[in-house]
């Protein structure tokens, strides 16, 4: 088997749509678990993750002030 073009991966934006890290292949709406991939056969937990996000916007509030 050739090696991994990565160990992990992730499609950010998304709950519903793995890929695999090891070969890129994309599994589609596969679900949280484990499954192996068609094009590699290597295995792959698929979970979905939190990422924080800082967000900034400007408030109204201090214009309605003046």
């Amino acid at each position: 088997m050739s090696q991994p073009y990565a160990t992990e991966i992730s499609n950010p934006h998304r709950d519903d749509y793995w890929s695999c890290p090891g070969c890129y292949h994309d599994l589609g709406d596969v679900g949280q678990g484990e499954h192996e991939c068609p094009s590699c056969n290597r295995m792959v937990t698929c979970t979905i993750e939190f990422e924080p996000a800082c967000h900034s916007e400007l408030s109204t509030a201090a214009e309605d002030e003046e």
